[in-house]
Parts: structure tokens; sequence; C-alpha cells
């Protein structure tokens, strides 16, 4: 299958001298203030999800975060696989396919700084 958060996490730190942090366990507030952060140029924010969640089949996911629309609430998913490609979704909707597990480990968010 694919990798896990923590996979992705020992890849981005072998391919950049940048700072990379796993988020997870994170309550929907701080997933909230995360997004916020996902405008700053100065991070890349990698979410891991569950894509059954939003879509209604398939397995885990990685995709970049392209930013948040605060005023409406929506999160630019730039996914990478050719059939969904970058689409929006509700920030509750994300949290919630962010908020479960991945074997015994909580799925969440990659940051790199």
């Amino acid at each position: 299958m694919g990798l896990t958060l923590d996979e992705l996490a020992k890849v981005a730190q072998s391919k950049t001298k940048r700072n990379v942090t796993i988020l997870r366990d994170l309550s929907e507030k701080q997933f909230l203030e995360h997004l916020r952060r996902s405008n700053d140029p100065g991070r890349r924010y990698v979410v891991n999800f569950d894509r059954a969640q939003i879509f209604g089949a398939g397995s885990g996911h990685h995709s970049p975060i392209g930013g948040y629309f605060e005023a409406e609430d929506l999160v630019f998913v730039l996914d990478v696989n050719v059939d969904f490609q970058p689409w929006l979704v509700e920030r509750k909707r994300l949290f919630d396919a962010a908020n479960t597990f991945d074997g015994d480990k909580k799925r969440g968010l990659l940051v790199i700084e």
C-alpha cells in the first residue's frame, strides 16, 4: 500500500533542510488554526486523510494543502491524483477525514517550514 504519515515525514526530511513536523490528534480548533497558517508562504502543509470520508470510496491518501479560504470555510486541496486533481472541501469534512486511523495511529498533518 502507500506511505504512512511517519514514513512520508522521513522522506520529506531526507529531501529538505527545512523543519518537518507531524501533527496528529489535533482538536477541530487546532486544525483550524493550522489551516489559517497554510496561507503563509513560509509553511507548507500536507494532509493525510481517508478518501472514503470525502468521496464515499477509496482509502488513505496524502495531498498538499494549497490554502484556506476562511470566509467560505473551504480548504484548497492540491490532489496530485489525475482522477481527482485539485478540489475544494469544507473544513469540517477534511477534519473528519483526517481524524481517522491509519493502523494504530491517527492521520493528520505534516508541516514543512
